[in-house]
This record gives structure tokens, C-alpha cells and sequence, in this order.
């Protein structure tokens, strides 16, 4: 089941678990206060008008989440996945895809991903649920100022796409 939520507290202990994970993509020399950070930043989604939450769960546990916003690096306007979690249990049975497709059914218009290069299985899982999900109708675009790529595509129609 995908819900929205409209509170942090029910994604604080698995955001500690993806933040664990997320730290290897990247030199933090303070963990704790990456991490204090980290939550400071989550705290927002409470606040502003432009941050969406959204939580995967199976047997009333939460197994997955996706953070949405207006942030971008590569596209003016539309939406950006910012955060996007599976617990590692629950990989590869198709969560993510489903988590992914329904965020993106949410809003029409523009969309963006973006990955780091160093994040190999998420470069690889992108490209394959946004391939997938537009039919091949992207963009995979990299930047000098962000050390990853970016996915960019529209899904303003829906219906042409999956024609």
C-alpha cells in the first residue's frame, strides 16, 4: 500500500536506515551531524507547500518511502524525487518500480531524477523504471556542477506515452 503522509515521525527510523546506506556514496567526515542535518532538512517536509511524502508499506510496516519536491538540478520547473528508499530485504521484488510509477501519476508535468555516480544500482534502477515508465521518452543529461546523472522526462501525457 502507497500512502502520502503529512508527518516525519512515521519515516524517522527508516530514513536513519537510508541515510546508513546513503552514507557510503559520499566522504562525510561527521556522521552525526550529517545525519542531524539530514533531519533538519526532513523537518521541512512539515512546512512547505512543495514537499510531498510518500511511504510504501507491507503487513502495516513501512518498506519503502519517496520525499518529492520542487529542488531541482537540471529542469526549471515540475517535480523532483529528492529521497527514494526500499529496505534492502524488500529489494528487487518490484516495490520500487511500484513506489516510483504511482509518485510520478501523482503530479503531470515535468520530472526529474538524479543520481550519483557513485550509486551504480541506482543508475542501473532508474534508467530501467523511467525507460519503462515513459517508453523510452527521456532524457539521461549530466552536469559539471552535479557528480551524477539526471533522468528528465514529462508526463503530461500519460496516455501518448504508453500508446
Amino acid at each position: 500500500m502507497i500512502t502520502r503522509i503529512e508527518t516525519i515521525d512515521e519515516i524517522k527510523p527508516i530514513y536513519r536506515e537510508y541515510l546508513d546506506y546513503m552514507s557510503q556514496f559520499f566522504e562525510i567526515h561527521d556522521f552525526d551531524s550529517w545525519c542531524k542535518g539530514a533531519l533538519k532538512n526532513l523537518q521541512h517536509y512539515l512546512i512547505a507547500d512543495d514537499r510531498y511524502i510518500y511511504i510504501l508499506k507491507e503487513s502495516e510496516s513501512i518498506i519503502g518511502f519517496a520525499l518529492v519536491n520542487k529542488h531541482f538540478r537540471y529542469n526549471n520547473d515540475g517535480f523532483a524525487v529528492a529521497e527514494f528508499y526500499i529496505q534492502k530485504d524488500h529489494e528487487r521484488k518490484g516495490h520500487g518500480h511500484k513506489l516510483a510509477e504511482h509518485i510520478f501519476a501523482q503530479f503531470t508535468g515535468n520530472w526529474e531524477v538524479a543520481i550519483t555516480l557513485k550509486n551504480k544500482a541506482a543508475l542501473v534502477f532508474w534508467e530501467q523504471v523511467v525507460s519503462s515508465y515513459t517508453n523510452g521518452k527521456f532524457i539521461k543529461k549530466r552536469t559539471d556542477s552535479f557528480k551524477g546523472y539526471g533522468f528528465i522526462f514529462n508526463t503530461a501525457d500519460k496516455s501518448r506515452i504508453l500508446q
